[in-house]
């Protein structure tokens, strides 16, 4: 799995599900042949892709084909066009009204074998821009890279809010907006993020707890325990847990987002039978 700033990417085969939903919108796209999904008010129907709003419930059968599956951020502005383009009246959709199959099987073969960051990502782009108009990245205002610069450089200090303003010269509330609307993201939330992404790197690693709290800016053990169950929905030790199951790639070294798919007992939202948040 590679995972960067509000969004990862994996691939699948040989596998079906019971009924569940993600907390973040999902794209699928078969490489090989078609899968299979059903929800509740459907019976199995076959896709070539596929987009599915996050919090919907649903089923998948890979079809004994291979998939590459983008999970984004519900909360970015490419997810809000998605669904807004694509789900504003339904929970999947086919995309054929897009031009995707314009982008041939091969296209999606070779990002099944790539391994490097930046040129999977740019595949990934290549593929939003098949389905929406991504925005022309427009020059951040310089107090707000200035604002970047310093968290970058402050990642195993306790920095605050309010320690970026006075760097940048701006009051606490002036640069909240500025960086919301130009990063996307509130200013706290990419703050604590960043050291939640620095500390799961020595995390997977095997680094203990109370030494990695200290190493990426926590206040202390039992912050980073509580901003991983609020930020991750599971503790350090859990995430330690997966090694071997999951390999997980922060790429750019940005922050990442939870991915949590909650297992369902039958088609009812309170017949849970487990949750699991990656």
């Amino acid at each position: 799995m590679y995972v960067w700033n509000g969004f990862s990417v994996f691939w699948g085969m040989s596998f079906n599900t019971s009924p569940h939903h993600h907390d973040t919108l999902q794209l699928v796209f078969d490489i090989e042949r078609s899968f299979k999904l059903k929800d509740k008010d459907t019976d199995w129907q076959e896709y070539a892709a596929a987009i599915i709003k996050d919090g919907h419930m649903h089923q998948f059968d890979s079809n004994d084909s291979v998939q590459l599956f983008l999970y984004l951020d519900r909360e970015t502005i490419y997810a809000k066009q998605l669904a807004e383009k694509y789900l504003s009246d339904r929970g999947i959709n086919d995309l054929t009204s897009s031009d995707i199959r314009k982008l041939s099987n091969d296209f999606f073969k070779k990002l099944l074998v790539e391994s490097n960051c930046d040129s999977l990502f740019n595949g990934c782009l290549v593929i939003l821009k098949h389905l929406i108009q991504l925005d022309v990245p427009v020059q951040k205002d310089d107090r707000v890279e200035k604002a970047l610069r310093f968290i970058a450089q402050s990642r195993s200090r306790q920095i605050m809010p309010k320690d970026v303003a006075a760097h940048v010269c701006l009051s606490e509330s002036r640069i909240r907006h500025l960086f919301k609307k130009q990063v996307g993201q509130p200013l706290q939330n990419f703050i604590l993020w960043m050291k939640v992404v620095d500390s799961l790197s020595l995390i997977v690693k095997g680094g203990k707890v109370e030494e990695t709290a200290f190493a990426t800016g926590f206040w202390d053990a039992s912050h980073m325990n509580r901003s991983y169950k609020t930020l991750l929905g599971v503790s350090p030790g859990a995430i330690q847990q997966l090694e071997g199951k999951i390999k997980i790639i922060t790429c750019n070294c940005k922050n990442l987002y939870t991915i949590k798919t909650t297992l369902l007992k039958s088609w009812r939202w309170d017949d849970i039978g487990n949750i699991i948040t990656v």
